[in-house]
């Protein structure tokens, strides 16, 4: 045991890619693999796989540092149980399950995933050094109004100039792109968005990406280098989501990802070295990606020219900030944001 923690202390990020990708991918094509037909349970098989990022994380983290702290069991059983009930009733309301005819494999992936998501949010207060060090970022919140604005308001903002200049390219009527407010509308947004970050992958991925691995990337690298490194390996990982069925496209598709996930991850980078490493606000800035990826319909009419729209805007926007930021000079040994070994 002694020579596999040692083995991991001393090739950290190979340890966690490596085993992200296994774990992850091992669950993204069992869709394929056992023809799941049913898609509640395509979803939540998938979601189960997208906690790859996360599960390794913590568990490289507990290895890392595995000393043991006072821990308030109580209250963190307390808090976990609560979640554990209010995530499993989310799952079932936004997935529009009926608890009369729910089947017993749609059970326990409910209740797996909402065990997963309580977990991460409760491991602030877990009993190894190492797990408590890194979901604790999720509690870094005092940051500035200003950076919830950006974390919420910045894709949703890209992704509308995207469909206006679709719309004003190709002469479609404006009311096309309008989006529909009412009592429903914005009940189902806030609905969407909590389940998304929660179960579909950002409060998932981002304890990973932004929590475990750009610290790391950038105790070794530049803000620069780290993201490039970081942005095709989380492009890469992507890649089963294009067969499996829940993304569409295939390869071409994933290949166009590039285009644009690259220049994203330099915004997740620019929030999370000026938030003190906040995964929170990492995690909230995915979750509106996601949510307004879902929630946002692009009339077929209007695609090509917002397609380019949006990489252009993305990759715009990610010049700025590394220009703005200096990316290219490596961050203090002291900064928050960086791991320190």
């Amino acid at each position: 045991m002694g020579s596999i923690q040692e083995l991991i202390k001393n090739n950290q990020l190979k340890s966690y890619f490596t085993l992200t990708f296994v774990v992850t991918w091992v669950f993204f094509v069992l869709p394929l693999l056992f023809s799941i037909t049913d898609p509640i349970i395509a979803v939540l098989v998938s979601a189960i796989g997208g906690s790859g990022p996360a599960l390794v994380a913590i568990v490289l983290s507990g290895a890392i540092k595995p000393k043991k702290l006072e821990v308030q069991n109580l209250k963190r059983w307390a808090i976990f149980i609560i979640l554990l009930v209010l995530i499993s009733f989310l799952v079932v309301l936004y997935l529009g399950i009926s608890l009369n005819t729910i089947s017993i494999t749609v059970l326990i992936l409910i209740i797996v995933n909402a065990v997963i998501a309580a977990y991460i949010i409760t491991g602030g207060l877990a009993a190894h050094e190492g797990i408590r060090e890194l979901l604790s970022k999720l509690y870094i919140w005092k940051v500035g109004l200003k950076w919830y604005i950006v974390a919420l308001l910045i894709f949703p903002v890209i992704t509308y100039l995207s469909l206006i200049f679709g719309v004003f390219t190709t002469g479609s009527p404006i009311s096309e792109i309008l989006p529909q407010i009412s009592i429903s509308a914005i009940y189902g947004a806030i609905l969407s968005f909590f389940y998304i970050t929660l179960i579909r992958g950002p409060l998932r991925e981002e304890i990973g990406w932004r929590g475990f691995a750009l610290p790391r990337l950038q105790n070794l690298y530049s803000p620069l280098v780290a993201t490039l490194i970081l942005a095709v390996i989380w492009t890469v990982w992507h890649l089963p989501l294009y067969y499996n069925g829940m993304y569409p496209g295939g390869f071409d598709a994933f290949l166009t990802r590039f285009t644009w996930n690259i220049g994203l991850t330099f915004l997740f980078t620019w929030i999370y070295n000026h938030t003190r490493g906040s995964l929170l606000l990492v995690t909230l800035f995915h979750g509106s990606i996601n949510t307004a990826g879902t929630l946002i319909i692009t009339p077929v009419g209007i695609s090509g020219p917002y397609s380019l729209a949006y990489i252009v805007l993305i990759n715009i926007a990610a010049i700025v900030v590394i220009i703005a930021d200096k990316m290219w000079r490596k961050l203090p040994e002291d900064h928050e944001a960086v791991y320190k070994y």
